[in-house]
């Protein structure tokens, strides 16, 4: 996603990108990517934000089934060509040169999207999961599985300790 220099010199408020997800090489994401973002002039360059809108299909990993997820990302970046902000500052500062026509956003959206992405994915909260011994999705169906008599394994310790 290219913001030309022009754009960024008058500024724009709430402008709204459509973003193929096959440009940023993100799977699991449904085509399109909504992209809501702001820009201002500011003393060390330009201020981009807004939020990025994604609907994402993952696999639970307690069940196993795929299920769709919303999130918003929020984008908050800094185009600069000052080097001393550059250096002191988090990735949220971007080189932006002032013989440069435009900057490409696209590896921006990318992190950011994917530092979203959920660590455990789960359909919901109280999933149940597999069952262990034959595989039943204990979400839709009872387990038949005999429960075995599980072999206390410090049963022996205890005995030292009595």
């Amino acid at each position: 996603m290219k913001l030309y220099k022009t754009e960024l010199e008058i500024g724009f408020k709430h402008k709204e990108f459509l973003v193929e997800s096959d440009t940023l090489d993100l799977k699991n994401f449904l085509e399109e990517i909504r992209c809501v973002l702001s820009s201002d002039k500011v003393s060390s360059g330009y201020k981009i934000y807004g939020f990025v809108d994604t609907l994402a299909s993952l696999k639970c990993d307690r069940c196993l089934v795929i299920f769709e997820n919303e999130f918003q990302v929020k984008i908050d970046v800094i185009l600069s060509n000052n080097n001393e902000l550059i250096k002191e500052s988090s990735s949220d500062v971007l080189r932006f040169l002032d013989s440069d026509d435009f900057i490409d956003l696209t590896s921006i959206l990318i992190e950011s999207i994917i530092i979203e992405l959920p660590i455990k994915k789960l359909c919901k909260d109280e999933c149940k999961g597999l069952c262990a011994s034959c595989g039943v999705d204990l979400n839709n169906n009872s387990c038949c599985c005999k429960k075995s008599q599980s072999i206390n394994q410090l049963s022996e310790l205890k005995q030292l300790m009595k």
